[in-house]
């Protein structure tokens, strides 16, 4: 019998070379000294695994597990059958953490008796250096109920600390699936009874390297397109045998759908369109199958990207495919004629910039045969470009593109030119639609930029309270002029509801077009009313 200690650090290693000595340092240096380090080498063909076997002769603490290459689920499961610790925490040996990750999650977990502690994060992206931080405990300053962390927390078990007994008492393993985070998270929080937060960013995760499993996964028992799936049917298999399914059926199938959502935004821009699409019916189809009782619809978005994540509240599979950011009414109407591309770092934006370019709307209108449209018009904040025959939106994307025209001309979004051509294309756009898909229902999202930005304690205006101010002003006679023309098009005042204003620690930004996640969560109640659900 080996001598228990507080905590097993559990870490696969498949083919890490580059990243292992700084993961390693940060976990060898922690302020806890009550620990031991299991080392999974995955059948590592880089040398990882020799570089595995010198942290174990320089460090009494670490022990190696050499296996052929099955996973990170096997590999983590291997690591939780030795381990001898009192709580188990897994970490990515690609990234690495604070060096009092391992103390701040364990006295957190032991002053408060809880089975499950976790901590904010940063995200490293790989190839720019960009650190953001992420809260994991909850929006605004405010913490999740632990039904509101099932559903919303982030699913990854790398920020975590979880008491061994959890896993072995319920009799819990990683399943050797895509995404099988997604499998135990929120069943290890029901089981658990609550999660306790350190807020404060210990662990660093890194983002896009080469040759991870986010970036190009592996192969899901021969079906690519099933990525996600089986993780979500061990999930709610999981809630059935510990008896748990009843008690969270209703919040299961909210879950499903919004991690699915998740899921379907990442793959968006790392999978080829014919990819992509097969992979979203498949989704679509497991929510049908699944949750029979209904609540799943179609629809495309026109708008901010804030729209985006209002609209991922509202209970339906969020397709980013039938989705688009950095587009106006008057570039949507007015395609470039000619080729003509733009290129951009972030592969997004670049794919929203070809669909501006290209005015791409109809084509996806046609192919998806949507329920429902849901428009805002945050993005007709920007200039509108003339060029090749037709338009272009001047939006932060645009701006940040390469290869843009030398020469062309600018139209300000507050010149009276702009205002009259955009009345004639928004009336152009509802006919047209009208025309195309006669069932489908547009309703407006009545989103105006932020004034103000702060948290649950307090809020200040903008620096540029003036300017946004001024852009609000165009903004509302654009709305007001949609409403009083068309009585069939249903109106949703977002304005309105508490809390509008951006939250300060947004992940993404705070910036005016940006609200935040409690206020998002009203708004997406407002339009479920007006659809009808």
């Amino acid at each position: 019998m080996r001598e228990q200690v507080r905590v097993s650090v559990i870490i696969p290693v498949y083919n890490v070379y580059e990243w292992l000595d700084q993961c390693m340092e940060s976990v060898v240096g922690q302020t806890l000294s009550d620990f031991e380090v299991i080392l999974v080498d995955d059948g590592s063909t880089d040398g990882s695994g020799e570089k595995c076997r010198e942290w174990e002769k320089r460090d009494g603490r670490v022990k190696v597990i050499s296996k052929e290459n099955q996973g990170p689920s096997i590999a983590r499961n291997r690591g939780m059958s030795e381990a001898a610790g009192e709580y188990l925490v897994f970490i990515d040996a690609d990234d690495w953490v604070d060096a009092a990750f391992l103390e701040k999650l364990y006295r957190a977990a032991d002053e408060n008796d809880a089975a499950v502690s976790e901590c904010d994060i940063y995200r490293f992206h790989n190839d720019t250096g960009r650190m953001t931080y992420c809260s994991c405990s909850g929006p605004m300053g405010l913490d999740y109920t632990l039904e509101e962390h099932m559903k919303y927390g982030n699913t990854a078990v790398w920020k975590c600390m979880f008491r061994k007994s959890l896993f072995a008492d319920n009799g819990i393993v990683f399943p050797d699936c895509h995404s099988e985070a997604r499998a135990v998270y929120a069943l290890l929080l029901a089981l658990a009874g609550k999660v306790v937060n350190v807020k404060e960013g210990l662990y660093y995760y890194r983002r896009f390297r080469r040759g991870s499993l986010t970036e190009k996964p592996r192969i899901n028992h021969g079906d690519e397109n099933a990525v996600g799936l089986r993780a979500f049917d061990c999930l709610l298999q999981g809630f059935r045998r510990c008896g748990l399914y009843d008690r969270y059926r209703g919040l299961l199938q909210e879950l499903v759908i919004s991690k699915l959502s998740d899921l379907l935004a990442a793959f968006f821009y790392r999978r080829e369109r014919s990819e992509f699409l097969e992979l979203a019916r498949r989704y679509d189809l497991y929510i049908r199958e699944r949750f029979p009782q209904g609540g799943q619809f179609s629809y495309m978005t026109v708008g901010g990207y804030n729209l985006n994540r209002i609209l991922w509240h509202l209970g339906a599979l969020h397709n980013p495919y039938t989705r688009f950011n950095f587009s106006s009414m008057i570039s949507l109407m007015h395609a470039v004629e000619g080729e003509f591309s733009c290129s951009h770092d972030n592969r997004y934006r670049e794919i929203m910039l070809e669909r501006d370019i290209a005015s791409s709307f109809w084509e996806i209108l046609r192919e998806t045969e949507p329920e429902y449209i849901f428009l805002d018009f945050i993005e007709e904040r920007f200039d509108v470009i003339e060029y090749g025959g037709g338009f272009l939106t001047g939006s932060d994307a645009f701006e940040g593109a390469r290869g843009k025209p030398e020469h062309y001309r600018l139209i300000p979004r507050e010149s009276r030119e702009c205002r009259e051509l955009w009345e004639k294309s928004f009336q152009e756009f509802v006919e047209k639609t009208k025309r195309i898909s006669p069932k489908c229902r547009i309703i407006v999202i009545e989103n105006y930029l932020s004034e103000e930005v702060g948290d649950i304690h307090g809020r200040e205006s903008y620096s540029q309270i003036d300017e946004i101010r001024r852009m609000n002003g165009i903004l509302r006679e654009y709305y007001s002029f949609a409403e009083k023309r068309y009585e069939d098009i249903s109106f949703v005042r977002a304005w309105e509801c508490d809390y509008y204003y951006t939250d300060r620690e947004y992940e993404y930004g705070a910036v005016p077009s940006h609200l935040n996640e409690i206020v998002n969560v009203e708004i997406a109640g407002k339009i479920a009313e007006v659809v009808g659900l």
